[in-house]
């Protein structure tokens, strides 16, 4: 099976977590029918500074034809704000990469990174967050209206509205999961009336399933109250960004956060959500585990092979209960002499020797 990806390794600590995630494909490939063609496709910040633009229409041109585009991070503090972000939201936008997926998962040997109390958590978190991606504020409709004021307009579609919603309730259905949860601000904004009101009416079509609304304000607590009580939430792009945000630090890091920019009719983009991080960039201690989630998300979508990304989501797993990253490390961690704090490099390669365990069996 050919593959081509497009490879963006960006800024700051970008380079170095895409690096360990290029060993897990070259594992794979390695062990398996799988044969990648990888294209560098140069972004952000650092392309900016030399050639005035963070997206080149060259590196464009390499992601649409790509069959998967996997990211690591754009952003530097010398650059004008949003310069390198602007970038993503075009690939966002002209890919019309509408579901972003966060999948939570608190690994059984990260129980103590968790910042709740253990009787909170001890039935486990994962959660399945999906997040409109293309439009509400992030659709850049809006400006700096003078020195005094500015606007930007949270822009809903019913197209935009009905398909993420559809494509959250057919993963509850395929999953044989029993609930959606539907986040908005129904009681103070008129575009979450109208969220609300398109939720109603596609939900009609799936009685079988238990379907909950929350106001954001009110799901923010509920996911540091209860989490191991929560399965599959959609919601619209802000508020996606914000609570996946706070339901990765229930897991130990944004660094452990995974996410997938999914078109399901074309290329879509796998990505850590931590961001840059420059002020560690070139030190070695990032943690690449959300990137190589993040390619376990792109066999499981992208290539569906639900199979290689077990794969990958068991070699994660079995890492981590000898190998944890700085910002994994806890004080459970320094007084257990079985656990050793590793670099980037070395979580990369002991996921990988694990990896290839679990292919050649």
């Amino acid at each position: 099976m050919k593959k081509k990806i497009a490879i963006v390794k960006g800024d700051g600590i970008g380079p170095e977590v895409i690096n360990e995630g290029i060993k897990i494909l070259e594992t794979i490939e390695q062990y398996s029918d799988y044969k990648f063609n990888f294209i560098e496709a140069p972004m952000g910040g650092n392309v900016w500074k030399k050639f005035g633009d963070s997206l080149p229409e060259s590196s464009f041109e390499i992601m649409k034809q790509s069959d998967a585009i996997l990211f690591g991070a754009v952003g530097l503090p010398d650059i004008p704000q949003g310069v390198a972000e602007k970038a993503i939201l075009r690939v966002r936008q002209d890919l019309d990469l509408y579901v972003n997926l966060r999948p939570v998962k608190l690994y059984p040997s990260l129980h103590d990174m968790c910042p709740l109390k253990t009787e909170i958590v001890e039935e486990g978190i994962d959660i399945s967050i999906f997040r409109e991606n293309t439009e509400s504020v992030y659709a850049q409709i809006g400006g700096i209206v003078n020195q005094e004021s500015a606007i930007n307009s949270m822009v809903y579609t019913r197209k935009g509205v009905s398909r993420i919603i559809e494509y959250a309730f057919n993963f509850v259905k395929k999953n044989k999961l029993e609930e959606l949860i539907s986040v908005d601000k129904a009681n103070i904004l008129t575009v979450s009336q109208f969220w609300r009101q398109i939720f109603q009416e596609i939900g009609s079509n799936y009685a079988q399933i238990k379907q909950i609304n929350y106001y954001v304000d009110a799901f923010c607590q509920w996911l540091i109250r209860d989490p191991s009580s929560i399965r599959t939430v959609v919601t619209e792009n802000m508020f996606g960004d914000i609570v996946s945000d706070e339901a990765a630090y229930l897991v130990g890091s944004l660094g452990m956060g995974a996410s997938g920019n999914i078109n399901p009719h074309g290329v879509s983009m796998y990505e850590p959500i931590h961001g840059s991080a420059p002020d560690i960039a070139g030190q070695e201690i990032a943690n690449p585990i959300g990137t190589i989630l993040s390619i376990k998300m792109m066999f499981e979508e992208s290539f569906q092979d639900v199979k290689m990304g077990k794969f990958i989501d068991k070699a994660v797993e079995d890492s981590l209960r000898s190998n944890r990253t700085s910002d994994i490390y806890s004080k459970y961690a320094q007084n257990n002499v079985n656990i050793k704090r590793v670099n980037c490099k070395e979580m990369g390669d002991a996921i990988v020797k694990r990896l290839e365990i679990l292919l050649k069996n």
